[in-house]
């Protein structure tokens, strides 16, 4: 027999014992593969459904720790823990953070001012009286303005900054806004 038969020979029993092996690698061990993968979302969601619900009738849940406890979410993941320790000392002691204290007193001041302005447009006596409340007013928003800029110069969060406020903006506003209604005769 010659060299090239021989090999020939040879490469035929492997493709023989091949698809034995194929079918060996191919058939999974775990009833779960046994079906096709799921591709599309809700597939997804039924598979996942369908093995939570497995798992809790064979008592895979039966003993988790803190079982019937409320979930504890005081942990903040995007913080260092430098900085969660620190976050954690001030809202256990009923204080937060500079920026939200900064925040806080930038609404609790633009909400009275936008209340005085509302109510002088809608207790309207001439427009002498509405000059002089917008000016007040404009006043008023120019230093809010000020805080606002030094606010968003110290908020470690770009997406918390606050926008300037425009005095056409906040006029339009109260001329929109309806007359607060008078509860004391009720």
């Amino acid at each position: 027999m010659t060299a090239s038969k021989r090999g020939k020979r040879q490469q035929r029993r492997r493709l023989e014992n091949l698809e034995p092996k194929l079918d060996e690698y191919q058939t999974p061990d775990t009833p779960w593969r046994t079906s096709r993968l799921p591709r599309k979302e809700e597939e997804r969601r039924d598979l996942i459904e369908r093995l939570i619900q497995e798992a809790m009738a064979e008592g895979a849940f039966d003993d988790l720790p803190g079982k019937g406890k409320p979930l504890i979410f005081d942990t903040n993941p995007y913080l260092e823990p430098g900085q969660e320790l620190a976050f954690g000392l001030l809202k256990r002691n009923g204080y937060a953070p500079e920026w939200i204290e900064r925040d806080k007193v930038i609404r609790r001041e633009l909400d009275a001012a936008r209340a005085t302005l509302r109510r002088a447009w809608q207790a309207w006596i001439d427009e002498a009286a509405w000059q002089v409340a917008v000016t007040r007013f404009e006043e008023r928003l120019t230093k809010l303005n000020r805080q606002i800029d030094n606010f968003n110069l110290v908020v470690p969060v770009v997406s918390c900054q606050r926008s300037r406020l425009r005095l056409a903006d906040e006029i339009q506003r109260a001329q929109q806004e309806e007359p607060e209604e008078d509860h004391r005769n009720e």
